[in-house]
């Protein structure tokens, strides 16, 4: 029987990716130094918490 955090980690990191990756084209499309900041600033804060559920599965 597979563990449900583990499911549930691993589905929250593929949305993860998913938002990472809409961001980046958001982030390529977008003209306004301002916004381009708030974007930047929103991958980081994803990209932080994707590595944080990849540690905890590795050590899980």
């Amino acid at each position: 029987m597979s563990d449900p955090i583990i499911n549930i980690a691993g589905n929250r990191m593929l949305q993860l990716k998913q938002d990472i990756a809409a961001l980046r084209e958001c982030l390529v499309a977008c003209a306004d130094e301002n916004n381009k900041k708030k974007i930047r600033s929103e991958i980081m804060e994803k990209e932080t918490y994707y590595n944080i559920l990849a540690d905890r599965q590795r050590l899980g």
